[in-house]
């Protein structure tokens, strides 16, 4: 009987129906011991010890640790694989999935709370108020900002249709993506983003042409009083560079909900910053988007299992040579 680890942090219990998934199908379910890191590669091999597949978190899955394992699916919780070496899993025929389509609304709310929790000055609000204040300042509305998009694939899109029903002017910036979205937006260089944004919102993928795509140069050409909000990936932005231009008084705010190092300790360079909130890699992450993502990752497995073939689902599915069970 296949073994299958779970590292995924919300998913170690029995209730949920992912692991009746599994086990109907006749695999068996073992919970990663989250007392050891995963992050370390000793740790994250000894997790997976005897295991055929994984369903899993953000923990990097580097050509080390892959060689010396016996896996032979990875399946990602999330839309993203940039912790996953998928060139290497390639060289040794690993599937990698992952769940399209379970948490880009997830990500959507996530996003626009963020822009409208800064303009609405919720937080420093209810500090105040809590204090005896009773500070009245108003602050800006949405309506008529310009949202500035990086990255316009799926979840880009999803965002921009709900920013053009708040009445906020969209333009974004992807050289890859396909075309699509609402008439209203407008496909821009990249420099535009940077010049006429009132809010640049990223949903890139970290790779060499975006890592660090907030840094010195592009905030400087940014508007004083802009909001950056950030919901993809931490490499996306320079942190000691972001947190220089804020402390001289660059952009209005800043929403992160990623940071290059996760979990951050308390001594990062940001957290010095005021007009910085933070969330912990918490975008994707609802109740509905749990219950999809976990089951989808289950159901990339037990097809693969029994003979399917999730292409829609499988990262490098045109590269595996015959794969099978």
């Amino acid at each position: 009987m296949p073994t299958i680890v779970v590292t995924a942090s919300h998913f170690l219990a029995t209730s949920w129906p992912y692991y009746e998934l599994l086990t109907a199908a006749g695999l068996d379910v073992r919970f990663a011991d989250l007392s050891k890191s995963l992050w370390e590669p000793d740790g994250l091999v000894e997790a997976l010890d005897g295991a055929e597949g994984v369903i899993c978190s953000t923990e990097p899955y580097t050509a080390e640790v892959l060689s010396r394992t016996k896996v032979r699916v990875v399946s990602r919780v999330g839309v993203g694989y940039d912790s996953v070496n998928v060139p290497a899993a390639t060289e040794q025929n690993i599937a990698i999935c992952r769940t399209p389509g379970t948490l880009h609304q997830s990500v959507v709310e996530h996003t626009i709370s963020m822009i409208l929790a800064m303009y609405r000055n919720v937080i420093p609000q209810n500090q105040q108020v809590r204090a005896g204040d009773w500070d009245r300042t108003a602050g800006p509305r949405a309506y008529g900002k310009t949202l500035g998009i990086i990255g316009y694939g799926v979840i880009g899109k999803e965002v921009a249709k709900t920013a053009v029903l708040l009445g906020m002017n969209v333009i974004a910036y992807d050289p890859i993506a396909p075309t699509g979205g609402p008439n209203e937006v407008e496909r821009v260089a990249l420099e535009e983003i940077w010049r006429r944004s009132d809010v640049v919102s990223l949903h890139a993928p970290c790779t060499p042409e975006t890592e660090r795509i907030i840094n010195a140069q592009s905030l400087a050409l940014m508007k004083d009083d802009a909001l950056l909000i950030n919901t993809s990936r931490g490499g996306l932005v320079n942190e000691e560079e972001l947190a220089a231009a804020m402390k001289a008084g660059k952009l209005r705010g800043a929403a992160l909900d990623v940071l290059d190092n996760e979990p951050a300790g308390k001594d990062h360079p940001l957290f010095d910053v005021e007009n910085i909130y933070f969330t912990a890699h918490m975008a994707g992450l609802d109740e509905q988007s749990l219950l999809d993502m976990s089951t989808m990752a289950a159901q990339n497995i037990v097809d693969l299992y029994q003979g399917r073939w999730p292409a829609e689902n499988i990262v490098n599915g045109g590269e595996l040579s015959g794969w099978k069970w």
